[in-house]
């Protein structure tokens, strides 16, 4: 339930952070330094899912994506996007995948006009991410501010709360990027939408929507994962609403969660099965070791409630305020709860105003940032 507004990276971090102060390689090409990249691309295969394995390899063994969520497009209108050495270190630090946050907004500014410069630039960087090794989730629509959501939901696309505009208005698009980029080995995943809005809670609704999602993807990509988020990211919801949940194939599905709890409120859920507000997703909500055992306990919800409907689940997004209490423990009782389930992750975020981020602005990795691995 990350509910703070979007702060675009700036530029003078942003490109040193991708290029140590060199300006972004808007080819995509390899240098010759970087043959090791070209060996991990080519070890990539496309994955699947199970049921209780969210990313599977075509041997069969699970492979557990774990990373960073990067924002590949800075600016809908140039080719800005992070260098090549910002993904090879990424790589190199351990971690096995980037969740790409996307706009809306920035690719279908107006209805059926479709922005060539950030598919272009969205392209540039799912390919320097392959290169070096790093598996993709497309986190598809994002939606967070208002109106209910819809920030960065085109104003001509914008219905009562998010996940109706995407629903109603949004499916053009995500065909676009299965059609674009279905076929790429290093996709790991869509996330079509971003912690569904919808306001009051009805999770039937939410998933009838998932439904016409999930079948729009599968009209152009019948294989590549696709992701259902919980309402707000992080909501309680009840296995039977997945009777309303009824997509032509049920194949290749997970469940998303984001996990921001902190363990403040026993098992954490609202009287409306809402993640309990504050949450470390605020960026100031601090950790207390003491409440550790919570953390299962919210945890545990959700894997119930996916083992009953035959989902396995992915950590969409976690993190913790850089300066907020308890950061460093927090980090390692999730770190440690999600590897005792088996579960993957993803870090909210490689680089923001500085909340979150796990660089410095010089592109060098904070001292903490290992301990997400």
């Amino acid at each position: 339930m990350r509910r703070l507004p979007w702060v675009l990276i700036p530029a003078a971090l942003a490109l040193g952070a991708a290029g140590c102060g060199t300006s972004p390689d808007r080819s995509g090409a390899l240098s010759g330094a970087d043959s090791g990249a070209r060996t991990a691309a080519a070890g990539l295969g496309k994955l699947h899912s199970t049921a209780t394995q969210a990313f599977v390899r075509a041997d069969g063994k699970a492979q557990r994506l774990v990373g960073p969520n990067v924002q590949p497009v800075w600016d809908a209108r140039s080719g800005d996007t992070w260098a090549q050495p910002a993904y090879t270190a990424i790589k190199a630090k351990g971690f096995t995948s980037v969740r790409f946050v996307l706009f809306w907004d920035d690719f279908e500014p107006r209805k059926g006009a479709w922005n060539e410069t950030a598919f272009k630039t969205l392209s540039t960087a799912l390919g320097r991410a392959r290169s070096a090794g790093l598996y993709v989730v497309l986190d598809c629509v994002h939606l967070y501010g208002q109106p209910e959501g819809q920030g960065r939901v085109p104003a001509w696309a914008r219905k009562a709360d998010g996940m109706g505009a995407v629903a109603s208005n949004g499916l053009r698009f995500l065909q676009q990027l299965a059609a674009r980029y279905g076929a790429n080995p290093a996709l790991a995943a869509y996330d079509p939408v971003n912690e569904p809005y919808r306001w009051p809670v009805n999770h039937k609704s939410v998933l009838a929507d998932y439904t016409k999602i999930v079948n729009a993807i599968r009209a152009k990509d019948a294989k590549t994962g696709i992701a259902i988020e919980p309402t707000y990211g992080d909501a309680r919801v009840p296995s039977s609403a997945f009777a309303s949940f009824k997509p032509t194939r049920r194949s290749n599905l997970i469940w998303s969660v984001h996990d921001y709890y902190t363990g403040n409120a026993g098992v954490g859920f609202d009287r409306n099965d809402i993640g309990t507000s504050p949450n470390a997703s605020d960026g100031t909500t601090g950790y207390k070791p003491a409440d550790k055992a919570n953390l299962a306990k919210h945890l545990q919800v959700h894997l119930d409630m996916a083992k009953k409907v035959k989902l396995p689940v992915w950590i969409g997004e976690f993190g913790i305020g850089g300066r907020a209490a308890g950061h460093d423990q927090f980090i390692k009782d999730k770190v440690a709860l999600f590897k005792s389930k088996g579960l993957g992750y993803a870090w909210w975020e490689y680089s923001d105003n500085g909340t979150f981020s796990m660089v410095n602005g010089n592109g060098s990795w904070k001292a903490w940032a290992g301990l997400v691995r």
